[in-house]
């Protein structure tokens, strides 16, 4: 099997780097569920929903879920390449972070306050939006953001997006 195009990225980024990196799949599980063949998603050492412990728990198998990529199944891996090449498409994380740490880090921007005082979601684990999300930060709200990664990438359709560093 080819590897991902993702897969490539990494091990360039990773020659560059000065400390061992990880690749994560950063996705919407309603998302996945829709990619033919996929087998259900269940928590484990690589696998992590966002939404557990967090008033949405109860929605936590419909909503973000963080993969540690080499430490899941083949079967998992393909059901993700689908998603990649799918018009969903699906964020991709490099970190040096362990899975927790990471997961704890995300789980920590999912709600965001808006200029009325209101809470609202924010969508960036959508690889659709992510772009226009990085976008609209300003500088050092990127930097706060995005700090627990290298690097964050979006596929869609088979096509790798840098949304940071570079964005």
């Amino acid at each position: 099997m080819e590897p991902l195009k993702v897969e490539r990225y990494v091990a360039q980024r990773q020659a560059q780097a000065s400390l061992p990196v990880k690749l994560y799949a950063l996705f919407d599980a309603l998302l996945y569920a829709r990619v033919p063949n996929t087998t259900p998603l269940e928590r484990s050492a690589a696998c992590v929903a966002l939404f557990d412990r967090t008033p949405d728990a109860s929605l936590a198998d419909a909503g973000p879920w963080v993969v540690d990529l080499d430490a899941t199944t083949a079967t998992m891996q393909r059901a993700l390449r689908g998603l990649a090449d799918s018009a969903d498409g699906i964020s991709w994380l490099i970190s040096a972070y362990p899975l927790p740490s990471l997961a704890e880090e995300l789980r920590e921007r999912l709600d965001v306050r808006m200029p009325d005082g209101r809470m609202a979601l924010l969508r960036f684990y959508d690889a659709r939006i992510i772009g226009g999300i990085a976008s609209m930060l300003s500088f050092t709200q990127r930097v706060e953001f995005f700090v627990p990664t290298f690097d964050w990438l979006a596929e869609i359709n088979g096509e790798l997006t840098i949304v940071h560093p570079h964005a």
